[in-house]
């Protein structure tokens, strides 16, 4: 019995000795980024990523060396500190049984930090893990100041005239506001109205995507981000602007925000005919495009997006065409809630209505193989566009284990368009070809709505995940339409014949569409993981054209049954993919494949018939990414998507709104694939403020949508949609900027671009061949309470090669130059002005002059401490010179076109800045 006991004994030590073994160890070595040397001593702290618990430390030895071992399998926090060194953090996984080596860790001295900034309170720059760190107080701006002049301010962060934001180099996606966004995704909305004294810190780091946030995987999909840290949970603040000037002129804003611990509620409201509207086409994007249709396809992976669709007057934001009138408003509400607050909801609702009369004038020369001609043309429209949207979403975490996240968006738009147009089109000899008037209205009314339903799963074994995701999609579009059109033919310069059209046209689309896609990832081994997904995709749309003309009554009810059909277009795909993945902290690699099983039914109502299509495509893809310094990486990247004719392209019926050009529909187009390489190298020194960014990319198609044109001797064109082989797309961009000593910074963005693209023109085969180079370079200085100024040109060449008709080939020059300086005086006056000019190369088929100058200027006053009330005066388009005016060619034609833009007019403008968090003007 004694010897079995003894012998049970020695098992159980046995064991405890081999469960102690499966442990890991972490070493690395801790180096100055500036002077190259070993920081003796430093601390290396581990602490329990769940609650901060340290868990052990050691210092670094002369060499900067260190390590750590008996440690146990989990997510940790590494933190380094030194006396003289900004602190550095990290998250540090160990598996079980790893021997993990960090390699080198740089940290910056803080006399470096600190020797062009102002220092208040804190540290004014960390760097922890990926993320950049500033204390707002750190970096001084005026009193009353938003949030964008602070980004200015603050190194390695720059804003353009447009209110764009490059961090780091690399344009900035997304402004979240305590991790959250405010009002979508605009980062105007932002930067613009809140106040930079309530900022506690500005982060700056590149985030993952939401799969890779949830799995712990990285995939290597990041996008520039910042994130606005408040300091006060409590107080509301906000502004009201109220602005006038003759020939009507109004531009008036009021936006509240009220904030109490987690709880945030915003409001906004815009009303103005000088297109300030404060909302950029991301924005637009998000909140205001109606859905005309819905359309559906197929995802680099083989799996199936469904898309709303708006139009094309989302450019009338900014008053770019015509001389709009905008009134937006929009509120915003989201709380967290439950045990912890690790629940969430967040909510938004946006309103716009945008009028704009305009007038457009074209002028044209249209090159065939054997022949050419001029064409012009004039218009005068009016488009109405209101607009109603919404999104709620729901983050719900059950436990540790489980989580939902519930999002709807849908919106809802009423569009009211009507033109009056007239075309002629001329010989080089001076006769007459054809002419045409039209009259057309349209009133549209759409809804659509998208909803998504996440569920995630994480098991007890790490970065074993399983998550569902089901997504539906609902939208319609009802348009009715009237168009009476005049149109005379000539032959040798004498009238032929007459052809006049007075029809009505309604047009009702459904589209509706249920994805499920389940995704699971599993680790193989020591930083390799498997990823399996499988996703179901079905999509229903239905379209009905109808086309009536007047009958002896009056009325529009006698059908044509040539140009009306009803039409339902059915698709199904099952995707599996699988894709293996690893990750290491210097490098991250991918690749893997989807496949697609594509069944198409297309129905045609009218006349009882039925086309299916079968496709199964390969997607492959790979990528990789190479950590070279912690801001300093190289990728390369491929994707291998196939893309399906959408409906309008394979219905087979005529279109003849416009009796000029005429559509028809192709029911044999085949699905193109497209190859796409990309690589790509980026590197900053937060230090130094320098930037280098390069990106090259390459994109092949086969089987590409191209057109088909016939024009025949009256200029009538019918063209369609056909497959082509020879298509292809090579683009260069770079980005390169610094800091002088003097505060002076330079920026050059260097680019390249050639195409090659195919069509048809009379059943002959054309090549056109586009190229193009370009610079642009940055010049900026600024000194705090002084002045500050940026100098911007950009100059840009192409060329367009047509095997068609030398005669369509294209070669000019443009220089574009942006201007601004601002002087700061006692008093709290500011003088600023700016300057954007366009100077191009005259063509010699069009010799006009459209070179312009706009030149802006203002003068502001504050008034009280805190600057809470200003008033400003600005003469917008002092020289009275700006123009509506665009210029495009293609394979076989060169179009010169200009409308109506705002012309010089000014603004007296008065701004109430309100703040209140128990203290008046301060903060919130």
């Amino acid at each position: 019995m004694r010897k079995k006991l003894i012998f049970l004994v020695l098992i159980l030590l046995c064991t405890v000795h081999f469960a102690n073994s499966q442990t890991s160890s972490l070493k690395g070595s801790v180096t100055d980024s500036v002077e190259k040397k070993y920081p003796e001593n430093a601390v290396i702290a581990l602490l329990r990523q769940t609650d901060s618990v340290l868990v052990k430390f050691t210092r670094a030895d002369k060499d900067g060396a260190f390590s750590i071992a008996d440690l146990q399998q989990g997510n940790y926090i590494l933190m380094i500190t030194h006396p003289y060194m900004g602190d550095f953090f990290d998250i540090v996984t160990l598996n079980s049984n790893e021997n993990k080596s960090l390699g080198k860790l740089y940290m910056t001295p803080k006399s470096k930090l600190l020797a062009e900034v102002l220092i208040r309170t804190g540290s004014p720059i960390r760097i922890k893990g990926d993320t950049t760190i500033y204390t707002a107080d750190s970096f001084k701006v005026r009193a009353g100041a938003n949030v964008e002049e602070l980004l200015r301010r603050l190194p390695g962060i720059q804003v353009d005239k447009d209110g764009n934001i490059t961090a780091m180099g690399e344009r900035v996606k997304k402004v979240l506001v305590d991790g959250e966004e405010f009002f979508g995704s605009d980062p105007g909305i932002a930067t613009k109205n809140l106040r930079a004294d309530a900022v506690k810190e500005v982060e700056v780091f590149d985030k993952k995507s939401d799969q890779a946030e949830f799995t712990g995987i990285d995939d290597g999909v990041k996008d520039k981000t910042i994130n606005l840290k408040m300091k006060k949970k409590e107080g509301y603040f906000g502004k009201v602007e109220l602005g006038g000037g003759l020939k009507d002129k109004y531009n008036n804003a009021i936006m509240l925000n009220s904030f109490k611990a987690k709880r945030k509620l915003a409001g906004y409201g815009i009303m103005s005919n000088t297109g300030q509207t404060n909302l950029d086409w991301r924005d637009a994007q998000n909140y205001g495009s109606g859905a005309d249709n819905m359309t559906s396809g197929m995802t680099e992976d083989g799996g199936m997006y469904i898309s709303m669709e708006g139009d094309a007057d989302e450019n009338y934001y900014g008053g770019a065409k015509g001389i709009p009138q905008n009134w937006n408003g929009g509120l915003h509400y989201s709380d967290k809630f439950g045990k912890d607050q690790k629940q969430s909801f967040n909510s938004g609702y946006k309103y716009s209505k945008i009028n704009a009369p305009a007038e457009n004038n074209v002028f044209s020369k249209i090159f065939l193989p054997d022949s050419s001609w001029n064409s012009n043309s004039n218009s005068s429209s009016f488009n109405s566009n209101v607009k109603h949207a919404l999104n709620l979403t729901l983050d719900f975490n059950i436990d540790s284990a489980n989580s939902l996240k519930w999002t709807t968006r849908g919106n809802k738009k009423n569009t009211i368009t009507s033109s009056d147009y007239f075309s002629q089109d001329i010989t080089e000899n001076g006769d007459s070809i054809n002419n045409s008037r039209r009259n057309s209205t349209n009133n549209g009314n759409n809804n659509a709505i998208n909803s998504t339903l996440l569920w995630r799963h994480k098991f007890k074994k790490l970065s074993r995940t399983l998550s569902i995701n089901n997504d539906f999609s609902w939208s319609n579009s009802l348009n009715d339409g009237y168009l009476y059109s005049l149109n005379k033919f000539y032959a040798n310069g004498l009238l032929n014949n007459i052809d006049t059209i007075d029809q009505q046209n309604i047009r009702n689309s459904e589209a509706k569409g249920i994805n499920t896609k389940i995704a699971y990832t599993e680790p193989l081994a020591k930083d390799f993981y498997l990823e399996l997904s499988h996703s179901i995709a079905y999509n229903s749309n239905t379209t009905e054209r109808l086309t009536n003309t007047k009958t002896n009554n009056g009325k529009y009810e006698n059908q044509v049954d040539s140009l009306s059909n009803s039409f339902v277009f059915n698709r199904l795909v099952n995707t599996p993919g699988l894709n293996f993945r690893m990750n290491k902290k210097k490098y991250n690699y991918s690749f893997g494949a989807s496949v697609g099983f594509s069944n198409f039914i297309q129905k045609n109502i009218t006349d009882a018939t039925q086309t299916k299509y079968k496709f199964t495509n390969f997607f492959p893809r790979a990528s990789y990414n190479y950590k070279i310094k912690p801001s300093e990486n190289i990728r390369v990247n491929y994707n291998g998507s196939s893309n399906a004719p959408s409906l309008e392209q394979l219905q087979p019926i005529r279109v003849n709104t416009d009796p000029l050009n005429i559509y028809n529909g192709n029911p044999d187009l085949k699905q193109s694939f497209r190859h796409s390489f990309g690589i790509g190298y980026n590197s900053y020194n937060v230090l130094k403020e320098r930037n280098i960014w390069i990106n090259l990319n390459m994109n092949i198609t086969e089987n590409a949508f191209v057109q088909s044109s016939n024009i025949d001797n009256e200029g009538k064109r019918t063209y369609q949609t056909v497959n082509a082989n020879g298509v292809y797309d090579l683009s260069f961009y770079g980005d390169y900027g610094f800091k002088l000593k003097n505060k002076l910074r330079l920026g050059f963005e260097p680019r390249a671009g050639i195409n090659r693209n195919i069509d048809f023109i009379n059943n002959i085969k054309n090549i056109t061949t586009n190229k193009s180079l370009g610079v642009s370079m940055n010049i900026s200085k600024s000194v705090q309470d002084k002045f500050e100024f940026n100098i911007s040109p950009r100059f840009s060449w192409n060329r367009s090669k047509a095997t068609v008709n030398a005669a369509a080939n294209a070669d000019f020059w443009q220089l574009d130059g942006w201007a601004q300086a601002k002087v700061f005086l006692p008093k709290k006056i500011e003088i600023a002005t700016d300057a954007n000019t366009q100077i191009r190369q005259k063509d010699p088929r069009f010799p006009q002059n459209n070179n312009y100058t706009q030149w802006n200027a203002t003068i502001i006053k504050r008034f009280f401490k805190e600057n809470d009330f200003e008033l400003k005066f600005g003469v917008y388009d002092i020289l009275n010179q700006n123009r509506g005016y665009q210029r495009n060619f293609n394979s076989y034609s060169f179009t010169e076109s200009y409308y109506t833009t705002l012309k010089r007019f000014w603004l007296l403008t008065a701004t109430w800045n309100i703040s209140k968090n128990g203290k008046p003007s301060t903060g919130f």
